[in-house]
Formats: C-alpha cells, sequence, structure tokens
C-alpha cells in the first residue's frame, strides 16, 4: 500500500514536494490555508489588471542547468515563454543623467567607467569577477545530508572554479560598495540606498548579472501566477489532492511521531509522514507548541536577520512606456520631496514598469509597482485600527502617484487602479512571520547556512520550503525535491523523477 503524505502549505515548496511524492508512489495531500495554491509566490487582478508579488527573475530558465531540470519535471519549462532582459536596473542621478546597469559585463564596465573614471581599479576588478561567475554553478540534485564520499569528491573538483570568487562571498554589498571613490557608484551594487540588498553578499548580485548574461535569470510571461499555475496542474496531473482554503493548526503528535494534523475547523487528517512547507515559525511554535525544538534551532529564530517586509503599490495605467527600456528591478529616480513610509524617508522611487508582459494589463496600458522596505511593527499596530490603516495605505498611494506625476508628466490622470499591500496582507495570506515573504535574509552569515529539514526527537517529519534553505524561488522547490529524496532513503526506495 502507498504510504501517505500530508504536506502543509501550497506555495513553490509544498507542490514541488507534492509533485515529486507522487512521481515516488506516495499519496499526497496538500493543505493551503489561501484560496488560491501559490504561497508568497502569488499576483492578484484588480480591474483588468494583474499585480505580480513575487516574479522578477528565475534562476533555471537556461536549458541543461540544474535548475532548469526541475522546472521540467514540474512541467513548467515546456510551457512558459521567457522574457530575458539586457538590462538590470536604471539609476537616475540628480542630473536627470540614466546609468544603465547591463547584465553584459563588457557593457556594464564601459558604462560604469564613463560614470565613474576615477574608480578604474574597482570597476574592472568588479567585472571581472562577473565573469568569472559565469562558470561557477553549484550542484543541487540531492541534499547534502545524502551525499557520499564521490558527491564530496565532485565537490572538491569544483573548487578550481570556486576560488576566484570564494572571498567575495563573505563580503556584504555595502562593504563592496565602500571600495568606490564616487558617491554615486557606491549606490549601485546596492541597487538603491534604502534597500536590504546592501545586506546581501556581492557575490549574489555578480552571480546574477552573469547567470542573466547567460540567459539563466529570466522572468516567466504571466508573472508568479502563470508559473504556479503550471505547476499547479502538473501536481493535479499526478494524481495530487490539493485542499485551498484549509488552515492547518496542530499537527497530530503520537510517541513522538507525526502522526497528522487538525485544521481549523476541527478536522483531523492522518497520514504516515508529516511535510510542512509553511511558515517555519508557526510550524514550531504553534503547530508543535515548541515540543521539538533545541537551542540552536532556537537561537535561528531569536537572532537570524529575516527578509524585511514590503508595502506593494501596483497602480494600473492607461497609457505604454515604450520609453523605458525594460529591466529587472526597474527604474529608480530621485525625489524632489521624500515618501516617508512607517516613519522612513525614502529619498529615491523605484518603479518597475511591465511594459514587457503583455498579459498584466489590457492593450495600450501598463502595470506598474513600487515596493518599499518597512517596518512590520508599525504596520501590525496600525492593523489595530482599520481606519486609520485604509488611510495610511490611501495616502502612501497618493504621494506614490503625485512623485510619479513628476517624472512621467499626466500620469495622475491616467491611473485606472490603485493597490496596497503592506506585511499585513502577507500575514493574513500566507502566514509568514512577520511578513518576512523569503523567510530569512541572504546575508554574508546566512548565505552556505544549513539547516535541518527534521526536528529534535520528532519521527515521521520534516520541513521545506524558505525557513531550511536560503533563497527565492528556486531554492523553495529544491528544498521539497530534496525532501522527498531524503524520505525514499528512509524508506529504502529509489528515488526517481519524470517529465510530463
Amino acid at each position: 500500500m502507498e504510504k501517505s503524505l500530508i504536506i502543509i502549505g501550497g506555495g513553490l515548496a509544498g507542490l514541488a514536494a507534492g509533485c515529486y511524492g507522487r512521481m515516488n508512489g506516495y499519496r499526497t495531500s496538500i493543505f493551503e490555508m489561501h484560496n488560491i495554491a501559490g504561497g508568497v509566490c502569488t499576483g492578484w487582478k484588480r480591474k483588468g489588471y494583474t499585480i505580480d508579488g513575487s516574479m522578477n527573475t528565475l534562476m533555471g530558465t537556461r536549458p541543461g542547468t540544474g535548475f532548469y531540470r526541475f522546472w521540467e519535471e514540474l512541467g513548467a519549462a515546456q510551457q512558459w515563454e521567457i522574457c530575458n532582459h539586457d538590462q538590470y536596473i536604471l539609476l537616475e542621478n540628480e542630473e536627470g543623467k540614466i546609468f544603465t546597469m547591463y547584465v553584459n559585463a563588457d557593457l556594464l564596465e564601459r558604462e560604469m567607467m564613463e560614470f565613474a573614471p576615477e574608480d578604474e581599479e574597482v570597476i574592472r576588478e568588479c567585472c571581472k569577477i562577473i565573469r568569472k561567475c559565469k562558470n561557477v554553478e553549484m550542484p543541487v540534485d540531492k541534499p547534502q545530508e545524502l551525499y557520499n564520499v564521490l558527491d564530496y569528491i565532485k565537490m572538491l573538483k569544483m573548487l578550481p572554479k570556486m576560488m576566484p570568487v570564494q572571498k567575495w562571498i563573505g563580503i556584504s554589498s555595502a562593504e563592496y560598495n565602500r571600495r568606490f571613490k564616487n558617491p554615486f557608484m557606491r549606490k549601485v551594487f546596492g541597487i538603491h540606498p534604502e534597500a536590504e540588498m546592501l545586506e546581501m553578499p556581492a557575490i549574489a548580485i555578480f552571480s546574477q548579472l552573469a547567470g542573466m548574461k547567460q540567459k539563466d535569470g529570466g522572468y516567466v510571461i504571466g508573472g508568479a501566477l502563470a508559473l504556479i499555475s503550471y505547476i499547479q496542474q502538473r501536481y493535479l496531473d499526478l494524481g495530487g489532492e490539493l485542499n485551498l482554503k484549509t488552515k492547518v493548526e496542530k499537527i497530530l503528535v503520537e510517541n513522538d511521531k507525526a502522526v497528522g494534523v487538525r485544521l481549523s475547523d476541527g478536522t483531523e487528517h492522518r497520514g504516515d509522514i508529516v511535510i510542512s512547507a509553511a511558515d517555519g515559525h508557526a510550524t514550531i511554535y504553534d503547530m508543535l507548541e515548541g515540543r521539538y525544538i533545541n537551542d540552536k534551532i532556537r537561537s535561528y529564530y531569536e537572532d537570524l536577520p529575516l527578509r524585511e517586509p514590503l508595502v506593494y503599490i501596483g497602480l494600473g495605467i492607461n497609457r505604454k512606456f515604450d520609453e523605458v527600456p525594460s529591466t529587472t528591478e526597474g527604474l529608480h529616480f530621485p525625489l524632489k520631496e521624500p515618501i516617508v513610509v512607517a516613519g522612513k524617508e525614502f529619498n529615491t522611487l523605484g518603479v518597475q514598469i511591465f511594459n514587457f508582459d503583455p498579459t498584466m494589463a489590457p492593450e495600450g496600458k501598463t502595470v506598474i509597482r513600487v515596493y518599499f522596505i518597512t517596518d512590520y511593527d508599525y504596520w501590525e499596530n496600525l492593523y489595530q485600527e482599520p481606519e486609520r490603516y485604509k488611510a495610511e495605505k490611501e495616502r502612501i498611494a497618493d504621494e506614490v502617484v503625485a512623485r510619479l506625476d513628476d517624472r512621467f508628466p499626466a500620469l495622475a490622470d491616467q491611473v485606472e487602479m490603485r493597490d496596497v499591500s503592506t506585511p499585513m496582507t502577507w500575514v493574513r495570506y500566507t502566514g509568514n512571520w512577520r511578513g518576512a515573504y523569503e523567510g530569512w535574509m541572504m546575508t554574508p552569515r546566512t548565505m552556505m547556512h544549513q539547516w535541518s529539514k527534521t526536528l529534535p526527537g520528532l519521527d515521521n517529519f520534516y520541513m521545506a520550503g524558505q525557513w531550511v534553505v536560503i533563497g527565492s524561488m528556486p531554492t523553495a522547490v529544491m528544498s521539497g525535491r530534496h525532501t522527498i529524496q531524503m524520505i525514499c532513503k528512509k524508506d529504502k526506495k529509489k528515488f526517481v523523477t519524470s517529465t510530463p
């Protein structure tokens, strides 16, 4: 008889675990609290427009890479249409001159030299690192818990390729930026001065540019909703069970073995193995009541930095933006007057213009997206006063539209749709602790960190998703796959995959 897997959370990690579970002969039931699958890999529709909640780039869009194989197995790569950007970001200075961060290192080097000839030495070094990053691809085919001697030998053989970039793993973007003499260039590799990207390892940005140059890091037309629809259909075609609007409140445990779940409506569902691909904090402290934890795990949730939450403003504009080149991270320009969000002043505005995705807006119109890094406690407190909460969202939208109108004259009169989401929106729909939409912040400290997919003293239980692996969409899928590999190993089954 097939063993049964109960999977908490229908995001990328949960759907991936479900797909690979079905490929390997397990009965699978996914329980998702929202009325659609996807978790934080999501989008929403308003007045004929689609606001994407997570898609900028997607690693693994180039055939032949490890992540591409995952997307093939999950039925996405066969259906998607990919847009590959030549420009990563456009940064406008106070004089209105635009710096283009190209994904091509040669073009980028020329652009940087034009802006900051005094930084020639750092610029040459920077672009040299980007070129070297194209030769580095970490193995992703199995979890490190299952490595054998041959796997470690393969890793040793990779060292010569890793050595040129190894030292940059421990240096943050902020640290690297300080090497530049030119004030404007000091902002560049942090994307924009107020963003959390300044904490990311410099190598992460260099690697992303190198990958995009090789067309491995494209945008899926249709955004997150399209990507999820492909994988959800693959899961259903494999015979998996998907339960929406079913929130898990407790993980049932008997004799220190996970045996099922209890839903918010009081019903119980039993299974041989439970996988939580849901929020890590809620899993450990609420669903399991903090019973299976040690000092090491406790320190993660007390000390490690979280991905900072966002305020999202989506606007539907009755206008095309053909004059703005398509980019990954949009156009960022200085403001004459700052915008204050949750007590913090923002002196630049970054706007992502989806003029490259015709599925996001009616013909001749465009969706644009603005977001701000924000303070969770501010919004949690404000949320207790619904009228003030609503008014503050409207104020921010008003100010964003006004600043965009300064940059793009007559835009204010062309706005047909406005939508504002806050960290509380993410908490309501995804349950992510403190609105940390990707779990842990990627920093030099966390980039190479390994989290256990099991909890001490609890059998027949695994965790998957962005609380046990750093990164974004590809690594979430990877964690779901790896979890099923570990289960197969324990059950003495050969792990197998297939493509539709």
